[in-house]
Parts: structure tokens; sequence; C-alpha cells
């Protein structure tokens, strides 16, 4: 039996695909696919399409004996994360468990009911966005603000193929933390995962009802779009002080993070709060999951925002499990909102990881992804840091495979 975790991370550019193999004495590789997507604005190279990547993962789990995927999970619906599973082969692949938050339950009256809010919020900005680049084009900050929408757009096809188009019948599950609190899957021995997120709890997550006066939204009701020309909304940038002249004018005046974050949420344009609140609304339902064998403790927290990672870091039973993180997926692609300073400087502190994974990708319109801060100290708390758009070359523990990823073999 193999010494070693086996995890693939994927270039797909902005975006997130990894491929777990965990080593069953006698047996094949027990298989865990961890998302399947990329960003329309983030690809790795010119012609390369989600269906790219889908045709490399079954390469990769073709033993000749069938095409076998152990557990398929899904972090959360964003574009970036399920792209991938809209392509029609994926029902030639055998898959025995599928992995999602409760907010994908079909059924439960609250997830559903989530889930129609924030569509409905998805599907409204998206045509306003797009009306007022018809009159705007070339408008880098509309196209910034439509890329983000168009992420969280219903992904119909993608998440058609999690509920049910796979083959063999898959048994799904739908996570909430401490729901169940571990899970030891079939098949292979030794392994347990460990449910940290997302919470049911609405404020955890951060689900945001639309902020009021927002008018785009009555678009899906089938109302006329306004015609915004001309139009002058209170309290938009060009009455908010750039943090250069606040300073001028009174110096030596701190305010507080929290009060910052509030005054600049009242300073945004509507469109700009609605679709960061959009973002972090689906981002707060992510899967956030630990999983142990033997020695190494693998942390994948999908694009979890700091609702989930407070509640986590709150929790002694998970700041433990924290404490012994030895690979982590690094969370949201290195974003400044998804990595809690308390995680590397305060819980790892005094120890280093074997390593640190972040699938990212250049994209010109969010050019502090990833944070430079982040990664310079996750390299002083990993030993090996990789990211996809830098691979670098090959080393001990790491095989850069080129335009295809990079293998890491994680010993436990």
């Amino acid at each position: 039996m193999a010494d070693h975790v086996s995890v693939r991370m994927y270039d797909v550019g902005f975006g997130d695909s990894f491929l777990i193999q965990f080593p069953v004495d006698g047996l094949r590789p027990f298989r865990v696919l961890v998302d399947c997507g990329a960003h329309s604005s983030g690809y790795p190279r010119a012609g390369w399409q989600p269906e790219d990547v889908v045709r490399q993962i079954i390469d990769d789990v073709d033993d000749g004996d069938g095409l076998h995927i152990d557990i398929v999970i899904a972090t959360h619906r964003h574009q970036d994360h399920v792209s991938g599973f809209r392509a029609p082969v994926w029902s030639n692949v055998t898959v025995g468990e599928v992995w999602m938050p409760w907010t994908e339950h079909p059924t439960d009256p609250d997830a559903v009911a989530l889930r129609r809010r924030q569509l409905r919020l998805a599907d409204g900005l998206h045509q306003a966005l797009n009306l007022k680049l018809a009159a705007a084009p070339g408008d880098k900050r509309l196209t910034s603000l439509l890329d983000m929408v168009t992420n969280a757009l219903a992904n119909e096809a993608a998440m058609r193929t999690l509920h049910s188009g796979f083959k063999g019948r898959p048994r799904h599950q739908f996570l909430s933390s401490g729901k169940p609190a571990t899970i030891s899957p079939e098949g292979c021995p030794g392994l347990t995962v460990h449910v940290m997120g997302p919470s049911r709890d609405e404020r955890v997550i951060r689900d945001m009802d639309p902020p009021a006066g927002q008018s785009y939204l009555r678009f899906t009701d089938g109302d006329h779009a306004p015609d915004a020309a001309g139009v002058q909304r209170p309290f938009t940038r060009q009455f908010a002080f750039t943090e250069d002249t606040f300073a001028a004018h009174w110096p030596g005046l701190v305010l507080q993070p929290t009060i910052k974050e509030a005054a600049s949420a009242m300073t945004r344009d509507d469109d700009v709060a609605a679709a960061v609140a959009l973002d972090k609304a689906i981002n707060g339902t992510s899967l956030m999951l630990m999983f142990e064998f033997g020695d190494a403790f693998l942390l994948f927290p999908g694009d979890a925002q700091w609702g989930t990672w407070r509640a986590a870091l709150d929790n002694p039973t998970d700041r433990a499990l924290l404490e012994r993180t030895t690979f982590y997926k690094v969370g949201h692609h290195g974003s400044h909102n998804a990595t809690p300073r308390e995680l590397l400087e305060e819980v790892l502190s005094g120890r280093q990881m074997w390593g640190a994974a972040a699938s990212v990708h250049h994209v010109g319109q969010w050019p502090q992804i990833p944070k430079p801060e982040l990664m310079h100290q996750l390299e002083q708390s990993a030993q090996r840091v990789r990211r996809s758009d830098e691979p670098g070359v090959s080393a001990d523990g790491v095989t850069v495979v080129p335009d295809i990823g990079i293998d890491f073999d994680i010993p436990f």
C-alpha cells in the first residue's frame, strides 16, 4: 500500500478542482473529487473549456475496470466550482456518493427558500447589469460586477448532473456543521471526514436578503427596467472620502475595521452592495471539510466566509482539528476574506503544515486575488506552497504536470 495520500490540483484557472486518492490495501485507491469548475473570466489558457478538465479527470480514474469515483463533493454552487459538471460525459461515470451543503437539499423548506432568494437576486442583477453595459459598453466596473454575478447564477446543467446525472444511483448527503459531525466512508478504512460547515444559522453563513430599494429586483417579476439616465442615488462613491483625504483632514484618527466596513457598505452603489452581498451569501454556504487519514489532516474549506470560520475557530473540537492541519486547500483562491489571520498566526503558530495549494489565475478585475500578504504568510506557515498559475518545478512530494496541474504526495 502507498505511504501517501495523493492530491491532484487541476489547472482550471480561476476555479477549483481537486482529486484526492486515499490508498486502500490490496484495492484501487479510494477517490474523492472536490469540485470541478472554472470562472469564465479566468480560464488558464486560450481555447480551454471546463470540459477539458473533465476529460482529464476521466482519464485519471480510468483503471481499465470502468470509471468510478467514490465521492463527488460540490462545496457550493458557484460557477467556478461546478461548471465542469455540466459535461454530458458524467453520465458514464459511476459515483458512490454525492455530498453538497444542506442549502442544496431539493425538499428542505429552509434550503428552498434560501435558494429562491439568492437566485432571484442573481437573475435580477444579471439583467440589470447587462442593460447598464449596453448603455456603457466597455465599463470595467460594470464588467467586473457582471462577472461576479454570472458566477452566482443557477448553473442549472451542472446542478442537474450533481442531483441526478451520474451513473450508479449515488447516495446523496446534504451536510451542515455537526450534522453529522463526522463521516467514515465505506470502502476506505481509516478515513474520517469532519464536517465543519456550513452552519444552518443564516446569520453565520451570511445569507442576506436583497438590500432595500433595489429596483432591479423587479425585473424578474416582469416589470420594465427603469430609465436610470440622469438619476443620482444618494451616498454613491462621488460623495465618499478616500482614506488619504480623510487622513489629511483628521490625522491620527483611526477607525476600527468593523466601522470602516460598515461605512464602506453605506457608500457603495446599490448594484455593488447587492453583488457583494450575493457573492458572500453563496460563499457562506460552502462546505468546510477536514479529511483525517492517519497523521494526515487535509483541510478543504471551499470558499467559506468569515461566519463559517468564526464558528469553527470558536468550537473547541473544530479548533483542535484545525491545529492538526497538514495540508490546506487555500480558501477562495487566496482572497482576503477567506483565510483568517488567526488560523495561520495563532492556531498554527509554532508548527508548519506539510503543504498548501492555491487554485488561482490572474484576473484583471480582481488584482488582489491571491492576496500577496496572505501568500507571504502561507509561505511562513507551510513547507510547500504552490499556486496553479505559478507551479514552479517538481520537488520533494510535489510533481508539476504541465498543462494539467500539480500533484501532492502527502505522507500519513
